[in-house]
């Protein structure tokens, strides 16, 4: 991602948070029962009770409290590029943890078990795919156990001009360079499929 692209994202979700604060729309999201959705398939990688957790692309890290309900105890990290959506997210869950960070520019030096990416890759930018897979190299990179991706689906009648929709079959290409270990879950009520690469 170029600069300016970064940037250009970075005012979108701020802007957003200026005029709706804290609202599943400031992070792109269409209704709470999606993001639940997302966030059930997602948690399905694996049991996460107890595991280290790092959610990048995290926004307001609404993640966690799902992943607290659902699994118990997890020590969670939420990462995003957005200093006012951690600002937020610092404040609506202070005892987890959240930085503001580009992992493909500035080392976390940590690792997790798993590390998930929910809807930050959907972005139309002028090379998709070799960011996308700059990033999955990167999260695969710190984690011991797996990470777990969505994407929007190319198997649709409408896309916009602003989003990237990514073909499976490419995101299994990616995957296989990283393990034979690989699921694609293509089987939920959105326009969307999630991506599980384990050790």
């Amino acid at each position: 991602m170029k600069a300016h692209e970064k940037k250009a994202l970075v005012n979108l979700y701020e802007s957003r948070y200026v005029k709706l604060g804290y609202d599943i729309k400031t992070v792109g999201w269409g209704s709470l029962d999606s993001q639940l959705l997302r966030f059930k398939i997602l948690g399905e990688i694996g049991e996460l009770s107890g595991a280290s957790v790092c959610d990048i692309g995290c926004g307001f890290g609404d993640f966690y409290p799902y992943l607290i309900k659902s699994f118990g105890a997890v020590n969670y990290t939420g990462v995003d590029i957005g200093d006012k959506l951690i600002e937020e997210a610092a404040c609506q869950y202070p005892e987890a943890q959240f930085t503001v960070c580009d992992i493909l520019e500035t080392p976390l030096n940590q690792t997790f078990d798993y590390t998930f990416c929910s809807g930050a890759l959907n972005y139309q930018i002028e090379d998709n795919e070799a960011y996308i897979e700059k990033m999955l190299e990167k999260m695969f990179s710190f984690s011991a156990r797996g990470i777990a991706v969505n994407f929007l689906s190319s198997y649709v009648d409408f896309e916009s001009d602003k989003n990237y929709h990514l073909p499976p079959e490419v995101a299994f290409k990616m995957a296989q360079k990283l393990s034979r270990h690989v699921t694609i879950r293509h089987d939920y009520p959105l326009y969307e499929y999630t991506l599980y690469v384990y050790r």
